[in-house]
């Protein structure tokens, strides 16, 4: 009988995947989606799947490239590989400082009034718990908050007369 995979299975085939594109990426600067694909021995949708995790993550960078040739090397958003442990109050901080907003981390650190080192810490932190991703504005990282599985906007609170409006409703 077949037993469809589970979330867990295909999240522990995801990040074998993402293993297998990370080593490959290791070995030079530059690689064109399908020789990734054929020196990884994934097949194209999983490969895709892998590098759209890896970008998310900022561990990846699409890379410009020639036609439509998708091209992706190694990103380093400058986060060190810390374990998820709980957050401190600087990481605490970092993510009320990134919501609903993206910045960097030296803007962040100006504005949060922490020293560079300790935004970074918080970030490196609050990637170990899968909360945040980058991306990269020429060699500028900019960093966000993850948005929630599942997470909708709040709905609209009907207003009085039975129609809908987008702002809240207060008593006096």
């Amino acid at each position: 009988m077949f037993n469809p995979p589970t979330l867990e299975d295909l999240q522990e085939t995801r990040r074998a995947n993402e293993k297998l594109v990370l080593a490959a990426l290791e070995s030079k600067p530059e690689w064109v989606e399908t020789e990734l694909a054929k020196t990884t021995g994934l097949a194209l949708s999983h490969l895709r799947a892998a590098l759209a995790s890896l970008l998310d993550q900022g561990r990846v960078r699409r890379l410009p490239g020639t036609g439509t040739r998708a091209v992706y090397g190694l990103a380093d958003p400058g986060l060190a590989d810390v374990p998820a442990t709980p957050l401190t109050e600087n990481a605490k901080k970092v993510r009320d400082y990134l919501e609903g907003r993206a910045d960097s981390a030296l803007y962040m650190s100006d504005q949060l009034r922490l020293t560079r080192e300790e935004v970074m810490a918080a970030l490196s932190l609050l990637n170990a718990h899968g909360m945040i991703t980058c991306t990269f504005v020429g060699s500028l990282v900019i960093f966000r908050l993850k948005e929630a599985p599942g997470a909708t906007p709040e709905p609209e609170v009907p207003a009085k007369g039975g129609r809908s409006s987008a702002k809240k409703q207060t008593t006096a």
